[in-house]
């Protein structure tokens, strides 16, 4: 599985990347060189369901990493079918309060 990340400081990206290879110590992460945004792309070898699971239940520096991935915020615009059923899995999570 490869997801490209995109921060907004260069703290944020080293704190992230130090909490991905602390949870996927088998990942290659490399940083991609820009003049205007800090990016780091990820390869992992384990399946979208659990990358997405972490990516979305894990806060980071700033915020949730998921806000950070750049080819699941595409996929959120039209959803694989794997991604609905993690989606509906975690709605089903939520505290019986339901969302305010």
């Amino acid at each position: 599985m490869y997801e490209r990340f995109i921060f907004a400081t260069e703290i944020e990206r080293a704190g992230i990347r130090e909490l991905l290879s602390d949870a996927f110590p088998l990942s290659k992460l490399w940083y991609v060189h820009d003049d205007i945004d800090f990016l780091m792309d990820m390869e992992v070898s384990i399946p979208q369901e659990i990358f997405f699971q972490y990516v979305a239940t894990t806060p980071g520096p700033a915020r949730l990493l998921l806000h950070s991935c750049y080819h699941l915020s595409l996929a959120l615009h039209d959803p694989p079918l794997w991604l609905i059923h993690e989606l509906r899995k975690m709605l089903y999570q939520l505290p019986s309060g339901g969302i305010k």
